[in-house]
């Protein structure tokens, strides 16, 4: 099994040392270097650009879009995870559009973190249980009757669908939930790829953050 090699960025000692501890219980990561800065962060990068980077939204020294701006430089397709202690839909919007692969609050457990690194590995969007519900609940109860954008709506169903696959669950793990087939969920999954014009698992998860027509 290969390794991941995971640098830790975060102005507090205490909690790049818990992260560190964590994650060294995981057979999954290998190498785990720890910043107490951007700039070092950055200077390491190049020295393995394929390293899954847990970055803090409260670094001192680099506000967050240029420092991803500086990674995207060394590898256009950075695997970031932005860690706060504030998950609003408008950070996390906000650190997706800017290149950020993954989000998790402080609050995540190290089960969540080692997923999460895991799936980022693995060039898919990941996130905490809590940013997923943060998601989840914004698309599910924002309405703007009238829309024309997004005239059709989703069926509880679809919605409940929908929610496993910001998730990041796959097909067979969500036909497990529900107790339905695979092919099932892959005609649900078809449908609101139909309904809402979009063409791939990472752009429906966008969509949850920045649509708000019909949901």
């Amino acid at each position: 099994m290969e390794s991941i090699t995971v640098y830790i960025a975060d102005v507090s000692e205490i909690l790049r040392s818990g992260i560190k501890h964590l994650l060294m219980q995981s057979d999954r990561i290998g190498t785990i270097l720890s910043f107490p800065d951007a700039n070092s962060l950055v200077e390491s990068f190049q020295t393995c650009p394929e390293a899954v980077c847990i970055i803090s939204s409260n670094l001192s020294d680099m506000n967050l879009k240029d420092l991803l701006n500086k990674l995207k430089k060394i590898n256009e397709n950075v695997k970031a995870v932005i860690i706060s202690g504030n998950a609003t839909i408008g950070n996390v919007n906000l650190a997706l559009n800017m290149g950020a692969k993954g989000y998790i609050t402080r609050q995540a457990s190290a089960k969540e973190l080692e997923e999460i690194i895991y799936s980022v590995w693995n060039e898919k969007q990941a996130f905490s249980q809590s940013v997923s519900d943060t998601i989840v609940g914004y698309y599910a109860n924002s309405h703007k009757p009238g829309s024309s954008l997004k005239k059709q709506k989703l069926t509880n169903r679809e919605r409940e669908i929908l929610k496993y696959i910001v998730d990041g669950l796959t097909s067979s793990e969500i036909a497990d939930r529900l107790f339905i087939s695979t092919r099932t969920v892959e005609t649900h999954r078809a449908n609101l790829m139909q309904k809402l014009n979009i063409k791939n698992t990472a752009a429906l998860v966008r969509y949850a953050l920045e649509e708000r027509e019909q949901f």
